[in-house]
């Protein structure tokens, strides 16, 4: 069976003035230094599950706990590419993970 990654990143609460054009390259930014963070797809796809089941609280053992650091470290360095020529306060990148 072959199941395909799906992540779709999506800019929130940017100031209505920013361009489209700017949204959607702070958008692919992101997405492309995330990406950068993990060997591959299955890599990813199991560090945003523990991470979600342990910000719902969730039990971990020590290994998945290290493993979901990596993607605080992975989507930190993803927002900082994401926001780098960009000036906004509020704005956050929402993230979704889904096969």
């Amino acid at each position: 069976m072959d199941t395909h990654l799906t992540i779709d990143v999506r800019l929130q609460d940017c100031p209505s003035d920013l361009s489209p054009d700017l949204k959607s390259k702070a958008e692919q930014r992101f997405l492309r230094e995330l990406l950068k963070s993990f060997s591959d797809e299955k890599a990813l796809k199991q560090a945003y599950k523990l991470f979600s089941d342990a910000s719902e609280g969730g039990v971990l053992t020590k290994t998945e706990e290290k493993v979901a650091t990596t993607w605080t470290k992975a989507f930190d360095k993803a927002r900082q590419a994401g926001f780098r020529d960009i000036a906004v306060d509020e704005a956050y990148f929402d993230v979704r993970v889904t096969n």
